[in-house]
């Protein structure tokens, strides 16, 4: 019996834990950029994005990652574009360009600008817009 006590303990914490992130947690609908960094990422986009992808193509992108964080799309990006040369730009330059990707995808702007770091990217969902 103490076994599936110890069992039902440790579930239950973990259970607690998910709860507690998933309420830190905050979505790319809560204003996650600034207008500042979406207007960097615009000219960033303009000169590295834009050859391959148009201004439409995050739309559906977006859609598929819903209730992912976001630090998977960074991730990706990060390390993998520009096709051209990849990982070349700066971590905020990726961070400037996926604010104006949101932008673009007519998600907010808020007061705080979006951070690079895992534990915050973390912590910042793909969810649908709201109207």
């Amino acid at each position: 019996m103490p076994r599936v006590l110890c069992a039902a303990l440790a579930a239950l914490s973990i259970l607690m834990a998910c709860i507690a992130v998933a309420d830190d947690a905050r979505s790319i609908a809560d204003g996650v950029y600034t207008e500042g960094q979406a207007a960097s990422g615009e000219l960033l986009y303009a000169e590295h994005c834009l050859i391959c992808h148009d201004k439409k193509y995050f739309r559906p992108v977006l859609k598929r990652w819903n209730g992912q964080p976001i630090s998977m799309m960074y991730l990706i990006m990060s390390s993998s574009m520009p096709e051209s040369n990849p990982a070349s730009l700066q971590q905020e330059e990726y961070a400037d360009i996926l604010a104006y990707i949101l932008s673009l995808s007519r998600y907010p702007a808020g007061d705080t600008p979006l951070t690079v770091t895992d534990e915050a990217l973390e912590r910042i969902l793909v969810a649908p817009r709201r109207r």
